[in-house]
């Protein structure tokens, strides 16, 4: 991809999307570089590599774009988000301004790879749901079944729950796809739709999230291309949840997803 200014080179990589950057990052390609990242972040990868050292900012501010895209995406699905930068002053200028503060950066691509955190395939769950009156329903007992296979029965009363209160809100003519992701001891429960929620009805799904969790909880909004976003809520997994092997296939384990 190309523009008048910037130029963007977009590869995968043992399953990592590396994202080079050269050209001029200023005012009018800020949005570009925002859009691009937001855009790598949401397909549903293990992680995203930011090469940088090709960029030249017009500003030092500009580069806080970095930050940005992380606050907005990559809290949810929990996507790797790193930047590789060699250039020992564009470091300077990234560290003298605290930049990036919540991205890790790597003088090698190499390393930057090295470095990202793999979700198993048994720790994800992509479920198209059905566009019927069973659909809070079939979004329940499929969270049910990964709370159980997860081993985090802890959330059993919990995350199935706001599985409903998430399709339950969203009014979509397109078939809904039920998110359900494990990491560490943060368990994502979201939907992906192109319903796009005013501030009323986000105030009244985060009450009724509140009354369902008894554990801490987080909720967003993830732009995911296309004109959908992933709606997600981030459920904390006590402590005394134990998480045994995995030993049921996925076959066997997701058999009422239709």
């Amino acid at each position: 991809m190309a523009g008048d200014s910037l130029d963007v080179d977009v590869r995968e990589q043992n399953g990592v999307l590396v994202v080079r950057f050269s050209g001029r990052l200023d005012w009018s390609t800020y949005m570009r570089v925002q859009d691009v990242l937001l855009d790598c972040a949401t397909k549903e990868l293990v992680g995203v590599v930011v090469e940088l050292d090709g960029l030249v900012a017009e500003s030092p501010a500009l580069l806080v774009v970095f930050d940005v895209v992380w606050l907005s995406a990559a809290r949810w699905p929990g996507i790797s988000l790193s930047l590789v930068v060699s250039d020992h002053l564009l470091r300077s200028v990234l560290e003298s301004r605290g930049l990036p503060r919540h991205i890790p950066m790597h003088q090698t691509t190499a390393a930057a790879l090295a470095s990202v955190v793999r979700l198993r395939h048994e720790d994800r769950v992509d479920a198209a749901l059905p566009t019927c009156r069973c659909l809070p329903h079939v979004a329940e007992r499929i969270t049910e079944r990964a709370c159980e296979r997860w081993g985090v029965q802890s959330l059993l009363d919990v995350a199935p729950q706001v599985a409903v209160e998430l399709v339950s809100h969203v009014e979509d003519e397109s078939p809904l796809a039920l998110l359900l992701r494990m990491r560490n001891d943060k368990m994502s429960v979201a939907v992906r739709t192109t319903t796009r929620f005013d501030l009323r009805q986000w105030h009244t799904m985060r009450r009724n999230v509140a009354s369902i969790a008894v554990c801490n909880f987080t909720m967003g909004e993830t732009p995911a291309g296309g004109g959908r976003s992933i709606m997600w809520a981030l459920l904390d997994v006590p402590e005394d949840s134990q998480r045994p092997p995995s030993y049921l296939s996925e076959a066997a384990v997701f058999t009422h997803q239709a």
